[in-house]
């Protein structure tokens, strides 16, 4: 099948109502229930088709994808899809699961309409009936179309011109960039209670001013960053949840906050408030902001992105604006977010105290906090004796910060053994040679001999595997947590050569 060149807004890719269609029968009327009824006539359809499919766009965690809605069986080159149920309005497309390409896109607003085109000459035979956003789709397209051959084939004449002749080709071009432009703002102006010119907004660019000039006179360099960030959601209708089953919404929020945002959670976290904001103007597009961007913080790899969803569960959610929510899984987000937010990058480190006592103590009984220790840095590990990993990860460790301190770096190891065999733990020392770390345990039991922790240091310290690596600064605030080996040189020797 010949595959239809459609313009890049097409390629990225109904106010709902029911109606009801009579049978007659012989002595009665059957009255059959239509949620959405969409028929096509394909002229020159390759006669080895047999089905096509209609499929979505939709905003979802992972990006915005696409979801098969129905199918139709292609008789005499004409289509029907058909069922009770009503359709989401946005934007869909018709799929060639054949040729894998997209056949036609759709503006679906109403459940019930036609088209027709010839795939041999789409351009010029594409009509819609009973869909007003897909018929000025079709006619914003059939301009700009128009508009851009005539400027490929100036632009194919540049080369092989002179300075002259080249200063005349280019602005004939600039004329016509103008006009499409002219049109497209008119054209949204005209329509601008239809989907379609919302979605045309969407897509447009902010339009940035002249700079204004600095103290020394010169343009402001960060002007034009500054007011596009300010500006960047201008053009979009936070009132209407169809930008949401669209692909624009889902890569316009990533750039925004990925691409526009410094990569700090505490920048993040402005951004994010500022979406949020905006997006409480509907329900749904709220609901999908908010639960994205937990999400993805929480899933995220790049060490202290995880304030992100501390901030997100404290601001949002305890606070009962997340209704979508049950209680169940808002008890679980309070758990997770309580967890975390004890040692989030930047804070200082819990200290082992309990009732105002030091529970931690080395193989001789003797207690030791953070606060004792009088370096540059402490390197604080969590470990199990008896953890096969663990095994493998100490020996790494221990000879990464003895090359830091032999390259002059005063560095301090606090080691936390997790388990509670006392003689298991000796052993491990005499076995990885860490004598010369801080080795210390909160070995306790109850009356019945079973072990007991004297805190929930393990929750502050969400430490739920071993072996968990914590870097602290010389006031034991957290520099980094939950890092390898390799990252305590990487870290320090960054930070050192910052000294």
């Amino acid at each position: 099948m010949k595959k239809i060149n459609l313009l890049l807004i097409f390629s990225l890719t109904i106010t709902s109502l029911s109606f009801s269609q009579s049978k007659f029968g012989k002595n009665k009327v059957v009255t059959e229930p239509i949620g959405y009824s969409i028929s096509g006539h394909i002229k020159n359809l390759e006669s080895t088709q047999d089905t096509l499919i209609l499929a979505s766009y939709r905003a979802t965690f992972e990006g915005t994808q696409s979801f098969a809605i129905d199918t139709s069986l292609v008789i005499n080159n004409k289509i029907l899809f058909k069922k009770i149920s009503t359709l989401d309005e946005g934007m869909y497309f018709i799929f060639d699961p054949q040729t894998g390409g997209m056949l036609l896109p759709l503006f679906i607003t109403n459940q019930n309409f036609t088209f027709s085109f010839d795939i041999k000459d789409f351009d010029n035979t594409i009509n819609f009936e009973n869909s007003i956003d897909n018929t000025i789709a079709t006619e914003y397209q059939s301009f700009i179309q128009a508009k851009l051959q005539i400027r490929n084939k100036l632009s194919d004449k540049l080369d092989s011109l002179d300075n002259n002749d080249r200063k005349i080709i280019e602005s004939k071009i600039s004329n016509i960039n103008t006009s499409v432009k002219e049109y497209t703002n008119d054209f949204i102006t005209k329509h601008s209670k239809t989907f379609f010119s919302k979605f045309l907004k969407a897509n447009q660019q902010i339009e940035i001013p002249e700079s204004p000039l600095d103290s020394d006179g010169n343009p402001d360099k960060s002007f034009p960053y500054r007011y596009s960030k300010k500006h960047f959601w201008d053009n979009i209708d936070f009132t209407d949840s169809r930008i949401l089953r669209t692909p624009i919404f889902f890569n316009k929020m990533d750039q925004y906050l990925d691409k526009m945002t410094a990569k700090q959670p505490d920048s993040i976290n402005v951004s994010a408030d500022i979406l949020i904001e905006l997006s409480k103007e509907n329900k749904d597009i709220f609901q999908y902001v908010v639960s994205y961007i937990t999400s993805t913080y929480e899933r995220s790899k790049i060490m202290g992105m995880d304030a992100v969803f501390v901030h997100m569960v404290e601001k949002y959610y305890i606070t009962n604006q997340c209704d979508w929510v049950d209680s169940t899984q808002l008890v679980k987000l309070q758990d997770r977010a309580q967890k975390i937010a004890p040692n989030l990058i930047g804070r200082k480190a819990t200290e082992f105290i309990a009732y105002g006592t030091a529970f931690m103590k080395d193989t001789l009984g003797i207690p030791h906090t953070l606060s004792e220790i009088d370096s540059d840095y402490t390197v604080l590990v969590f470990y199990g004796p008896t953890c096969g990993h663990c095994k493998e990860e100490i020996p790494k460790i221990k000879h990464d910060v003895d090359s830091l301190i032999s390259s002059g770096y005063n560095i301090e190891t606090f080691a936390v053994a997790t388990e509670f065999d006392k003689k298991e733990w000796k052993e491990f020392i005499n076995n990885q040679q860490t004598g010369d770390w801080i080795n210390v345990s909160d070995i306790n039991h109850d009356e019945e001999g079973n072990p007991v922790a004297s805190s929930d240091w393990r929750d502050k310290y969400d430490i739920y595997s071993t072996p968990v690596i914590y870097l602290l600064d010389a006031d034991k605030k957290i520099i980094a947590k939950r890092i390898s080996h390799s990252q305590i040189v990487e870290i320090i020797g960054r930070l050192g050569n910052n000294k």
